[in-house]
């Protein structure tokens, strides 16, 4: 991956930077609470169905080590005790300790969680202002590089269903420390002109702002009710559409200390 030093690199996140992976979430999230719903006979009186049901998901993320990535038959169950008129944590909290009685059976829970997961492989809408973005970076001759901590297999499946796998010269596969950006940008030859652009304040920005890459934060639709404002991680800029990066990274655009548009 050497190259010119005077090329610029620039690490790009996946789900909910480069695709609107949350809207896929949304709904299979939405289609597990419609099946539990069926089949304990009792539905939600929440106005916000979503809300409702993300509630309990973010109860139990809090609990699990691998956060958003828990195993979904946890919320299935969770999702049948808060059906039946608790709160969303005490249900998260009574589901993760185990030992409850539950009217779906082991079967029924299995296969809401098997549909879940074919929801969730639905191919996700492109963000806005990703293919104009990338097609501007490529040719100002920068080098692209995806960095995800998500399973590199589907990154590569669904960077080829929303048109932008050509764009990129790597997918990097592993957690986002400060460590990665550094061994990465060891090959880059351009440590002094590298940038992270990702929509999670907590996993995208702050590791690489620890290994002195400029930021750009591009929010997503949902961000995790433990992620930090924007005012403690202060990113170098803050963008609506990805094809603010060109600029930004090309050097026609300043930052300003509070990570807003300039």
């Amino acid at each position: 991956m050497n190259g010119r030093l005077d090329r610029a690199t620039v690490f790009v996140d996946a789900d909910n930077t480069l695709w609107d992976t949350d809207a896929v979430f949304a709904e299979s999230q939405l289609a597990l609470l419609e099946a539990v719903e069926a089949g304990v006979g009792r539905r939600t009186a929440a106005a916000d169905r979503l809300a409702f049901l993300r509630a309990i998901d973010q109860a139990l993320a809090e609990r699990h080590h691998a956060r958003l990535r828990y195993p979904p038959r946890l919320l299935v169950r969770a999702t049948e005790l808060a059906l039946g008129g608790i709160d969303g944590d005490s249900a998260a909290r009574a589901a993760w300790r185990g030992g409850q009685t539950y009217r779906l059976s082991d079967d029924q829970a299995g296969d809401i969680e098997r549909r879940f997961f074919e929801t969730l492989a639905h191919a996700p809408e492109i963000r806005p202002g990703v293919l104009i973005g990338l097609s501007a970076l490529e040719q100002a001759g920068c080098l692209l590089l995806i960095v995800t901590e998500g399973a590199k297999a589907k990154v590569e499946r669904n960077a080829e269903r929303v048109g932008v796998a050509q764009f990129f010269e790597r997918i990097i596969e592993g957690p986002k420390a400060p460590e990665l950006y550094r061994r990465v940008l060891s090959f880059t030859g351009a440590p002094a002109r590298a940038f992270m652009v990702g929509d999670q304040l907590d996993r995208d920005i702050t590791p690489a702002k620890t290994a002195g890459l400029r930021t750009i934060f591009f929010p997503g639709g949902f961000q995790p009710r433990w992620t930090p404002a924007v005012e403690q991680v202060r990113p170098d800029y803050t963008i609506a559409s990805f094809d603010e990066v060109p600029d930004i990274v090309l050097g026609q655009r300043r930052a300003t200390a509070a990570g807003s548009k300039a």
